[in-house]
């Protein structure tokens, strides 16, 4: 027969080692839960003492720092500095000196040195040097290096090209321009049979306008020499092989032609559908009737 009360007390009977030990079990847990309580409560006071002694050190350092900059500041004197205040403060005889100042940066350019402007301008004057030396600070040792006697600086011409004797190793000096512009630049040139004007580079096969605009600067014009077409001797292959002129026009150029006789003159181009004023313009240059 089924006993639950009995079951029940026969499970829940413990020796009194297994006593001991739950109950040292439950204590540690209880610790385990209330240690960061304790620990923070416990370091409160000790952590508001270090934060504070550390602001106060940050303030010290700022405030000394501060005031070394700002000792710093009042004691120098830039050289190159022509400030009226500025010299009128170090008592200095602004009227004659600011003179002699100009006159001096008018000659030389700059001053190289504190003796240099002892001498020439506001320092002139031993017991003026002497008393405004401390606040005079010697910052030209780039100056020095770019005007150091017996060294001359090379005069750089411009770069400039030009566009009907240049070849593809003096189009890749430029800027943007790369091997492969350069040379559809100069196979442009010869397909087209030279150029006339600078803006015909633009028209090249790849050449960016923003690449052109910069480039157009150094691009000069030289001795015009344009190779001609004649439209009553040339084929129809050769004809479409010019820039300006594509097949469909080399095509109908050589039918009129055919049908009308030889050109007589360059004008005749017009009655042909496909050739508009603006065409015409760019033709005339490359074309001839012999």
């Amino acid at each position: 027969m089924f006993v639950p009360n009995k079951t029940l007390r026969e499970f829940f009977d413990f020796s009194r080692r297994e006593r001991t030990g739950i109950a040292c079990l439950l204590i540690l847990i209880v610790l385990i839960y209330c240690l960061p309580y304790g620990w923070g409560y416990l370091s409160e006071g000790r952590a508001r003492s270090d934060t504070a002694g550390f602001h106060e050190a940050a303030l010290a350092v700022d405030n000394m720092m501060r005031k070394d900059s700002a000792a710093l500041a009042r004691r120098r004197k830039n050289s190159y500095d022509s400030s009226r205040y500025r010299y009128r403060k170090y008592a200095f005889n602004r009227d004659h000196d600011r003179y002699r100042n100009g006159q001096y940066a008018y000659g030389r350019g700059r001053w190289h040195d504190a003796r240099d402007s002892a001498r020439y301008g506001y320092w002139s004057g031993y017991r003026k040097y002497e008393r405004g030396r401390p606040y005079v600070s010697d910052s030209s040792r780039s100056i020095g290096r770019e005007r150091s006697p017996g060294k001359t600086i090379p005069f750089r011409k411009p770069l400039l090209i030009d566009i009907n004797a240049a070849d593809s190793a003096q189009w890749e000096r430029l800027p943007l321009i790369g091997p492969v512009l350069a040379q559809r630049i100069v196979r442009f040139r010869e397909r087209l049979g030279g150029f006339h004007e600078v803006a015909q580079v633009g028209e090249t096969y790849g050449l960016a306008d923003s690449v052109f605009k910069k480039i157009q600067g150094m691009l000069v014009l030289g001795e015009v020499s344009l190779r001609k077409t004649d439209l009553n001797q040339t084929d129809e292959k050769s004809l479409a092989d010019h820039p300006y002129i594509n097949t469909k026009l080399a095509r109908l150029i050589v039918r009129y032609r055919n049908n009308h006789g030889p050109f007589r003159h360059l004008n005749e181009l017009r009655g042909i559908a496909l050739v508009d004023d603006s065409i015409y313009r760019k033709l005339e240059k490359y074309l001839e009737v012999r």
